[in-house]
């Protein structure tokens, strides 16, 4: 084997580790929120959002979500939603493990400008909960690429939330004159691949270890 490939052979099994130990970490996540439940206790400092506004939307179960342009007073519920996500929502986000996000990363969610870069946040209109957000972000050097990405809680996933953002940041991709979507996963993140199989023609697959960069071109609606 060449050197090249055995490091492409070990990054994919680094990523493997790492959606292997994610699976440990939400296991572990899940039975210490069964005990906790187990615990009568009270709490004095919960805290409830103010009613969000935006596009209002039905999605699966009865629920109706919002969803809006992000904006900077955003900034800290985007930090604290990220970090209750699950160990493997984490990874698929950011393709590798991540407690987190950094300052850099929130910047880059709040501070757009809508053209070069588009965030758009989705939330439970019920009570104001941040449950998703949707971006794309064209690349400096090939102005008519654009990188597309999404990200919902994990308590709403497969119900419509993810479909919803993606169908609006592509929309707005396009009107920005991007000719070219790309999205990154993590080895056998098919659930990120169909979602892109939704606003794209033509997939095209490329695999570097344990990460897979699928581009298309945008579905004209």
């Amino acid at each position: 084997m060449t050197r090249q490939g055995s490091s492409t052979s070990e990054r994919e099994y680094a990523t493997l580790v790492a959606e292997l130990r994610a699976m440990e970490e939400d296991v572990a996540a899940s039975r210490a929120i069964a005990r906790e439940a187990a615990t009568p206790h009270l709490d004095f400092h919960h805290h409830v959002p103010a009613a969000p506004h935006g596009e209002r939307i039905a999605v699966a179960g009865g629920a109706t979500i919002v969803i809006r342009a992000v904006e900077p007073a955003d900034r800290a519920q985007l930090a604290a939603g990220f970090q209750h996500l699950s160990a493997m929502t984490r990874l698929r986000t950011l393709r590798e493990p991540a407690r987190g996000l950094t300052p850099h990363q929130l910047d880059a969610l709040t501070d757009v400008d809508h053209v070069e870069r588009e965030v758009l946040v989705a939330f439970d209109a019920a009570t104001g909960e941040g449950i998703g957000l949707g971006r794309y972000a064209r690349d400096p050097d090939r102005p008519e690429r654009a990188e597309l990405a999404c990200t919902v809680a994990d308590a709403w996933q497969r119900r419509g939330v993810a479909t919803a953002l993606i169908v609006r940041i592509a929309a707005g991709a396009r009107a920005a004159g991007i000719e070219q979507f790309v999205a990154h996963t993590v080895v056998g993140d098919e659930p990120g691949r169909r979602l892109l199989a939704r606003v794209a023609d033509r997939i095209v697959e490329r695999r570097d270890g344990g990460v897979v960069e699928l581009s298309a071109r945008p579905r004209q609606s």
